[in-house]
């Protein structure tokens, strides 16, 4: 394609970062010095958020989280009911189902879930509604404050990755843009790293200081890897270079 477009006519190349197309960047500099290569933003961003969700202290607010969507996807009666009680209460929009494709899909997924809780709930209390397995999670107790304590966690750490990406997707995004959302996303998630840790009472995300710091090991290594270790500065030179900034 290359060669029928003419090589003149490419700048960059970006892709995600499995073996093959890494591979197939590197050649296409080797031939073609002027073709930079770009890493993707919108893919490594995604990473953070699922390097994140691979942190322990996650994993039974994701387990359930999983188990609850699978419930009201797979059963129409649970779900005609929870759309008749949310649009009841002033809920506009509801659950998400995790996907495979979709960029910070377990963001979005979370996000549902936190907006549905009113109307789950209120379900489940009255008894119109039995989540297989895990219905106690939606009724009055500690599991019911666990599981919502940990929907807020994963949600206010996941929330400036899955923005930016959803910034970054639009249409009129530069190279600038990208080193603004991926500083404004690493700055965000520190501020309320560093929030959580003292016991800040602007967030309610209490993590203790060793998951902080994995959290923090993470944001580090994927900005490294986009930014601070990048094949070229492209993404560096168009924020200093830009006008707007």
């Amino acid at each position: 394609i290359i060669e029928d477009v003419g090589p003149f006519n490419f700048r960059g190349i970006c892709s995600d970062n499995t073996g093959n197309t890494s591979a197939a960047r590197k050649m296409i500099n080797r031939d073609y010095p002027w073709i930079m290569i770009l890493p993707d933003p919108c893919h490594r961003l995604n990473s953070l958020c699922s390097d994140i969700c691979k942190i322990d202290v996650f994993k039974p607010t994701i387990k359930h989280l999983r188990r609850s969507l699978k419930f009201f996807k797979k059963s129409d009666q649970a779900k005609d009911k929870l759309t008749k009680r949310r649009r009841k209460l002033g809920i506009s929009r509801g659950l998400r189902s995790i996907g495979k494709t979709r960029f910070a899909t377990m963001y979005h997924s979370a996000a549902s879930m936190q907006r549905c809780l009113p109307a789950i709930r209120e379900l489940c209390a009255e008894h119109q509604v039995v989540v297989k397995e895990i219905n106690h999670i939606f009724l009055p107790g500690l599991t019911s404050l666990s599981f919502s304590f940990g929907l807020e966690q994963l949600t206010a750490l996941l929330c400036a990755p899955a923005r930016a990406i959803t910034c970054l997707e639009g249409p009129s995004s530069g190279v600038s843009d990208v080193y603004v959302m991926w500083l404004a996303s690493a700055a965000s998630t520190f501020e309320i790293l560093d929030a959580a840790v003292t016991g800040n009472s602007n967030y309610g995300v209490g993590l203790d200081g060793a998951v902080a710091t994995e959290i923090r090991e993470a944001v580090n290594y994927r900005f490294d890897q986009m930014i601070n270790n990048a094949p070229c500065d492209v993404y560096l030179t168009g924020f200093l270079l830009d006008p707007r900034t």
